[in-house]
Order: structure tokens, then C-alpha cells, then sequence
């Protein structure tokens, strides 16, 4: 059971207990119900009143809140909880049944697997309840126990006294005979020791010789493992100016085996680096494992979505000191690995709203925009937004989803789109951990298996042919996360992979052939982060790379 009164233990219940009755803090259901004044956030009362101890707000809405404020929780939730049914609190001491949790404090009181002190002097015994009366009357070596006739005593101690007089006089027989044996032993010990006395005084006699060659022996094995930590040191520091060197060495090799004589980059544009917005944009060669700038865009913006179409790198919405914008910027890929002057350009098309926190895909030509926040309404966005990439930049609304949102993942699979997490119901929002597949051709979402936890602000990339790859994010209670998980678009089925080096929210990733690049974010202390790193299957593990040339949070990135 959870100790200081804090909420009840998921695995305690005999079915699984809906997050509605989970405790905002302990995350555990709730016990002794409470909620704050207006939006009926609830909480255990142990957990709201330490909370309000230190903040006078509530942890879920942020409005002032204090202990004497805090309501009652509905009626309708105590009694959907007095109706939920619970593990006995004396299972581990052999009780099997699961009561209604406003039945428990009756029946534990009525338990027969209840601990229970044996009452006999000098016993002190635990034993359940319902087998106290047969411990102390039967069992327990303490109990008191009827006398017999005192006459019957005596006679069974006469005899007892007789029986302890022939066994006394036959143990003295013994004892001598002993006594006697022990002494021819020890006459024989004495000439045993006097022998190995001798043989020690001859071994003594041979180390003595073999003494110096030991000496010389030792100093050498002195000087060897000098030699030795020496060359460690010497391969520890080469091991680590080559690591980035043989990672290069490793990509050359794969490039010429597949023949592919491009190699592929990934760039990054914009954010926010905790002070103020970004147009800087650098383009990273893994490669070379080296960071290059590249012409800024012409706004500074956070929150925007970018594809690749045709060569060319488009930049779509996003939010910055002039709120939200409708614009889309581009640049051109042909020469920017060779010209990195090459200018941003402003595309004629214009979004159907200033978003930001939104998705794009390209499909056959034509922008696809996905959710996000509307800053123009601003409200959250379930919009599915087709806009032509040329003349006369025509916008069709496509479809609604069934929940607005805003910071989550897609990833396109032919003429389907994955659609995954992210925020909804205003800023004070509920991540979502639903999934959707909306196929392009038909027009339709249809709803999948959900992910295992509810997340937003997350990095997603498409990984192989059927499943996509969610790194970091931030879960619902605030806090970001270095969680990585792989969910597959045919079996519908979640698996983790392990955790990054670091908790990113609002970060960025980008998978160039078989390496996953995880970029920037901010941490659990709200700290923009420059670093970078990657993952690859065939050494399941996460590997940092050298950092950005700027700290980004709610960036965009492409690989061309």
C-alpha cells in the first residue's frame, strides 16, 4: 500500500483503474478525494495539502488555491471509487479476495489473515487472526497446561533420578577411558611435530635461495606494468581522436557498398534558444561530423514545419515576435552544398491560417498541413489542409480529425499519414496518446492502437517501410522525457527502445540512411540544449555528436 496517505497503487486493483481517477501528483488512484475550486482537478488530499505547503496554486490549472479552499471531490466520483475493487491489504499473509475500496476499512478490520500477538507469557508469536485461538490452546510451547497428580510426578521422577544415577556412572567409564586415549595422542603429536619442524627448516632453507631470483622478478613486473598503463593511456587518447575518424571511415564504406555518390545532410532552421527567436540555419555532415552555417531565413521563428520538394527546402508557418504567420520561405538544395550563400525566397502560396506547432507532408506536389495552432483564430487546429505548390497556390480544406492538436508527430507511408500525439484543449492542455492514419486517396482518419503514453512536443521519423521512431517530448505532467519508442503501422504494436543520453521537449530529428540524429530540444530545467546525438540499431545504444553551432528548442529539420 502507498505509505502517508498518498493515492492507492495501480496493481492493487483487480482491473485496471481509469486515469480520470488518478491523482495529478502522485500519479496513483485516488484516495480521500479533493479538487481545486473551479476546474475540479483532482487530488489526493495527503498530496494537495503537502503541495499547498510550498505553492498556492493548483498544480494542474495554476489558479490560487489553498487548503482551506479545496472542495470535496463530485459525488459521483467517490462512489464510482467506493465501487472499485481492491486487493486485501493482508494478501501477502495468504487473503485472496478483492473488495470494494469502500468495503476495505470493514473488512480488514474483520480479516482473518489479520496479524495477531499469542498471548502466552514469554511467546510473542505473530500468527493470523483466525489461527490464534488454535496456536495458544494447541500449539505454542508456552501455553499453560493442565497438572497431573503430583503423586504420578514423583514416582516418574524417582524413576527418572534412578535411570540419571546408571548413565552417570557409565558416562565416568567413558570419560576415562577418553582421558587416556587423548594422552597416547598427544605422545604422538609430539614426535608429529618434532618431523614437521624439521621438514619446515628445510623448505625455509630452499626459499632462501630462491629469494633474490624473486626479487628480480617483482622489479620487473614493477617496470612491465608501467610499460603497460603507459600504452593504455597512449591507446585511450588515440581511441578518442579517431572515434568521429572511424564513424566517417564506417559511413565512405557504406556509401561505395550501396553506390550511392551523394552523401546525405541534414539542416536545421530556426527555434527559439530561451531569449529570443532564431533565423540562423546550419547544415550538419555526418560524415564529417562537422556543423556549417548557412544563409539565415528572412523571419525568426519557433514552432514551424518544414519538407523537402523538388530540391528545394520549404519552411512552413510558425510563431515569432509578430505572432503567427501565414508564409512559407524556400531554399533552393541544388548548389547549398557547394554555395552556402544561396538566398531564402518567399513562396506565393498562403496557409489557410497563421499556424504554428502544425505538421506538413508533401504529396504529389501539393502541401498537406496537419493540426496546430491557429493563431489568427487562436484555437487549436483538427484541420486537414491540402495547398498547391504552384500556380494559382489553390487551398482545400480535406478533412477534420476527430481531436484539434497541436505539437505532435506524423510521418508519411505512401498515401497514408500517421498522425501521433500531441496537446489539446487550450494551453493549459492534455497530451493525447491516441493515433490516427489518414489515407490521402479515400479522405477518411481512421483511429489505431494507442501509443503507450500520452506525449506531445516529441521528435518523430519515419524508420523502415512500417514503423516510425518517437524520441523525447514532454508527458503530462510537465516534465520533459528521454523516452524512445518504435511503433509499427501494420501489427499497431509499441516497443522501447533505450532511453537518450539526455530529456529533450521540442526537439528535432532526422534519419540519414541508418542513424537516427536526435537534435537540441530544451531539459527538464527549461534549458535550451546545442547537443546532438544518434542511435543505430546494430549498436543499441545512443552516441552523442559534436554540438549544434546554436542551442535550438522547437526547430525544424530535413535530410537532402
Amino acid at each position: 500500500m502507498a505509505s502517508y496517505d498518498t493515492g492507492w497503487e495501480d496493481e492493487l486493483f483487480q482491473h485496471p483503474v481509469s486515469q480520470t481517477f488518478h491523482c495529478g501528483i502522485c500519479m496513483n488512484v485516488l484516495k480521500d478525494p479533493v479538487s481545486c475550486r473551479h476546474n475540479e482537478h483532482l487530488f489526493c488530499r495527503a498530496c494537495i495539502t503537502i503541495h499547498l505547503m510550498n505553492f498556492q496554486t493548483c498544480p494542474s490549472c495554476m489558479e490560487p488555491l489553498t487548503v482551506e479552499s479545496l472542495r470535496q471531490a463530485p459525488r459521483t466520483v467517490t462512489n464510482l471509487l467506493s465501487e472499485l475493487k481492491i486487493r486485501c491489504q493482508f494478501f501477502d499473509r495468504g487473503c485472496g479476495q478483492f473488495v470494494e475500496l469502500g468495503d476495505l476499512e470493514r473488512h480488514v478490520t474483520d480479516c482473518g489473515f489479520a496479524p495477531a500477538v499469542c498471548s502466552n507469557e514469554g511467546c510473542q508469536l505473530e500468527v493470523n487472526k483466525q489461527d490464534l485461538l488454535h496456536h495458544e490452546t494447541a500449539v505454542c510451547e508456552l501455553r499453560r497446561v493442565k497438572c497431573h497428580n503430583c503423586n504420578e510426578i514423583r514416582q516418574e521422577m524417582d524413576t527418572v533420578k534412578v535411570n540419571l544415577a546408571a548413565m552417570n556412572e557409565k558416562l565416568n567409564e567413558k570419560l576415562k577411558g577418553v582421558a587416556e586415549q587423548l594422552y597416547r595422542n598427544k605422545e604422538q603429536t609430539d614426535r608429529n611435530q618434532k618431523n614437521m619442524v624439521a621438514k619446515v627448516e628445510l623448505v625455509q632453507e630452499q626459499l632462501n635461495k630462491q629469494e633474490e631470483g624473486i626479487s628480480q622478478l617483482k622489479a620487473d613486473n614493477v617496470e612491465m606494468k608501467r610499460s603497460l598503463n603507459e600504452i593504455t593511456k597512449q591507446l585511450e587518447r588515440m581511441a578518442q581522436q579517431t572515434s568521429h575518424e572511424v564513424q566517417a571511415e564506417e559511413m565512405k564504406k557504406e556509401t561505395a557498398e550501396g553506390g550511392m555518390d551523394r552523401e546525405l545532410k541534414v539542416v536545421i532552421a530556426g527555434g527559439w534558444n530561451g531569449r529570443e527567436y532564431l533565423n540562423s540555419v546550419e547544415m550538419f555532415s555526418l560524415l564529417n561530423a562537422t556543423w556549417t552555417p548557412l544563409k539565415s531565413r528572412k523571419e525568426s521563428l519557433d514552432r514551424t514545419s518544414s519538407v523537402v520538394h523538388n530540391n528545394q527546402f520549404f519552411v512552413i508557418g510558425g510563431d515569432g515576435n509578430r505572432g503567427g504567420i501565414k508564409s512559407i520561405e524556400k531554399l533552393s538544395l541544388n548548389a547549398v552544398h557547394v554555395d552556402h550563400s544561396i538566398t531564402w525566397e518567399n513562396v506565393l502560396a498562403e496557409l489557410p491560417g497563421a499556424l504554428n506547432g502544425h505538421c506538413s507532408v508533401v504529396y504529389n506536389g501539393r502541401l498537406i498541413m496537419i493540426g496546430g495552432f491557429d493563431d489568427s483564430k487562436y484555437a487549436y487546429s483538427g484541420s486537414i489542409t491540402g495547398i498547391s505548390l504552384v500556380p494559382p497556390y489553390t487551398s482545400k480544406l480535406l478533412a477534420t480529425m476527430p481531436q484539434a492538436r497541436y505539437l505532435h508527430g506524423v510521418a508519411k507511408f505512401g498515401d497514408k499519414i500517421l498522425i501521433l500525439g500531441g496537446k489539446f484543449n487550450g494551453f493549459s492542455s492534455t497530451n493525447l496518446a491516441s493515433v490516427l492514419l489518414y489515407d490521402i486517396t479515400k479522405n477518411e482518419c481512421k483511429k489505431l492502437a494507442a501509443l503507450p503514453y500520452p506525449v506531445s512536443e516529441m521528435a518523430t521519423v519515419k524508420w523502415g517501410d512500417d514503423s516510425v521512431i518517437i524520441a523525447g517530448g514532454v508527458e503530462s505532467n510537465d516534465q520533459a522525457l528521454n523516452k524512445v519508442l518504435l511503433y509499427n503501422i501494420k501489427t499497431q504494436k509499441s516497443c522501447m527502445l533505450p532511453d537518450m543520453k539526455y530529456k529533450r521537449r521540442g526537439c528535432v530529428a532526422a534519419v540519414v540512411r541508418d542513424t537516427v540524429i536526435v537534435m537540441g530540444g530544451m531539459d527538464e530545467r527549461r534549458k535550451c540544449l546545442k547537443s546532438v546525438e544518434c542511435f543505430r540499431f546494430d549498436r543499441y545504444s545512443w552516441q552523442e555528436l559534436p554540438e549544434m553551432q546554436e542551442a535550438r528548442c522547437w526547430a525544424t529539420a530535413v535530410v537532402c
